[in-house]
């Protein structure tokens, strides 16, 4: 799916899996949804990532996996979703974009991390893409 550490992923999994989803076909994970509640902020879902195999990119498996995550029980207190998104990841900006019109609310777009905090001098700024409320 991406660079990230297999660790990394059985740790979401574990303890983060109420907000976690996977679609699977044949027995093949396609899709993933790492997230999580804040504990600061229960009124707000953050995903930290939507990934999607090439296969299934452009059917709208994205959409369909945010919305799993926001209809489980996990969410019923949740009246945001929020996600950083970098300037240059069009189809992660399209999606949320796409979320907000579909549950016919706002979507709220600010810097979060600008690009000077990151050590890698080639990161982009990360922008919070706030939706909501519903």
């Amino acid at each position: 799916m991406d660079l990230n550490s297999s660790y990394s992923y059985l740790m979401l999994c574990k303890f983060f899996s109420e907000t976690c989803v996977i679609a699977e076909e044949n027995d093949r994970i396609v899709g993933f949804v790492s997230a999580f509640i804040p504990p600061e902020s229960q009124d707000t879902v953050f995903v930290w990532q939507v990934a999607v195999d090439a296969s299934q990119r452009g059917k709208g498996l994205g959409k369909t996996l945010l919305k799993e995550l926001l209809n489980r029980n996990a969410c019923d207190d949740v009246r945001f979703l929020e996600a950083t998104v970098s300037p240059s990841n069009v189809p992660s900006q399209s999606l949320f974009k796409s979320v907000a019109k579909d549950l016919d609310t706002q979507c709220q777009v600010f810097e979060c991390f600008p690009e000077n905090l990151f050590p890698d001098e080639q990161h982009e700024s990360e922008w919070t893409y706030r939706i909501g409320p519903f």
